[in-house]
This record gives C-alpha cells, structure tokens and sequence, in this order.
C-alpha cells in the first residue's frame, strides 16, 4: 500500500495526537503528593481553640465571618467539637476575603471578645447575623468591643498565613497538617474527621 503526502500526513497528526492524549493522561491520573504543613505553622499560641490542646489529632479551619459556607459548616464543627471534645483540638483561623466588607470588622469584634473569654459566643452571634453586618450592627450589639492593634495584627497574621499556604476560599480545614479537599458539604467534614479519629 502506498501512502500519499496528505495520508503521511494525517498519519503524522495522528501519532502526535496519540502520544500528546497519552502523555496528558499518564500526567493527570498520577497520585499527587500529599503535603502537610507542621502543627506549628497551622496553629499560633494566641489561635483561638475548642476541645483538648493535647490531642494527637487537630483540625484548623481558616474561616470568614460573613461568608454563607462557613455559617453552613459551623453545626458541623460544632459537633465535632462536642463529640471529641478529648480526641480533637479544633483551632480557628481568620481569612476574612475581600469581597466581603465586613468580614474584617467581625474578625476584630470575635478577638477583642476573646480577650474576655467570648470568643465562641461572639463568633455564633456573628454567623447567625452576617445578613446583618452594617456599621449600625456592629456599633449598637458590640459597643463595648473596641479592636486595638494587637487585634487587628493578630487577623492580618492569620490572613497572610492563608495566603502564604494558598488558601483561596473559606472554610478551609486541614486535618492534622493536610488540606481537606472536595468536602462537598459539612457531613462530608464530619465524615473526614470520623474516618481519621476511628
């Protein structure tokens, strides 16, 4: 059989097509390496926390306020925090995103509740509300919460550790050092944790 130019060709552009799909399949279906960042990094010793600061295991949520998805996920880590309360040290970290105006403020509002021990009731306060955040929210229900600069360079620590780890949207949770991902739902956070703690 004899080939034409045109049927070289064609051959010649299947070939290269054969070997750019294969090569683009052997590359994505590789396992990627599992990274996990050290518990010292993850959590500072001024991180607000729930459960038992010794437990082997630990869950760091980098989380915003006034963003929809963490509200939706906070039940879950609640009960996890009730549930574990001796096998697991829940740890929060502020990554108040742009997009949202307030979330900054509610950040400063949590930690200078935190300096009277009213973190995690300030913070429940704060998710059940974000539909309200204004300046008017903030100044009549927290009038007595002022940030002062230790405050505000606490949040922006917790902000450039985002950064500096590519965190790109909230809540994010690493299990012991290692990114939670496709968590299509809080179940699917309770599930993760269960599986490791089991």
């Amino acid at each position: 059989m004899k080939f034409t130019s045109e049927s070289k060709f064609l051959l010649g552009i299947l070939a290269v097509t054969t070997v750019v799909v294969g090569a683009a399949v052997w590359f994505f279906s590789r396992p990627t390496p599992t990274v996990t960042i050290s518990k010292e990094t993850l959590i500072a010793s001024d991180s607000q926390n729930l459960g038992n600061k010794d437990a082997a295991n630990y869950l760091v949520e980098f989380s915003d306020f006034q963003c929809p998805a963490c509200r939706a996920y906070t039940p879950a880590v609640n009960e996890l925090a009730t549930k574990y309360s001796e096998k697991l040290l829940i740890v929060y970290r502020h990554f108040p995103l742009p997009q949202h105006a307030y979330a900054k403020q509610a950040a400063y509002i949590a930690e200078a509740a935190g300096l009277q021990g009213k973190f995690w009731e300030t913070a429940k306060i704060l998710f059940d509300n974000q539909d309200k955040f204004s300046d008017e929210f903030f100044s009549t229900q927290f009038p007595q919460l002022t940030p002062n600069d230790a405050i505000k360079q606490k949040v922006d620590r917790d902000l450039n550790l985002a950064r500096m780890l590519k965190v790109s949207s909230t809540p994010t949770f690493f299990l012991n050092g290692v990114i939670l991902k496709n968590l299509f739902g809080p179940q699917d956070l309770v599930t993760a944790v269960e599986k490791v703690l089991q």
